[in-house]
């Protein structure tokens, strides 16, 4: 299978459940901000690598239907 065939198989299952991607997406990048904080190598120092890595998995990033709207107005459904 081809690089463009695989994209575009990939691009057709997102639209299906777009809010389980956007959390796989917000889990990425929150465990990734996580890793480039000051607060990475306090985790490492205090429980070890591999303990530190084990936390970071349990960290998700979420979005919820339904949630109201944030100061600036915007919801869910704006996205």
């Amino acid at each position: 299978m081809g690089k463009g065939k695989r994209l575009k198989a990939k691009r057709a299952g997102m639209g299906t459940d777009f809010l389980a991607h956007a959390g796989d997406v917000l889990t990425r990048n929150f465990q990734k901000q996580i890793r480039e904080s000051a607060i990475w190598p306090q985790m490492v120092a205090q429980f070890g690598e591999q303990q530190a890595e084990e936390l970071l998995k349990q960290c998700k990033g979420e979005l919820k239907p339904g949630l109201p709207p944030d100061e600036a107005g915007y919801g869910p459904e704006d996205i």
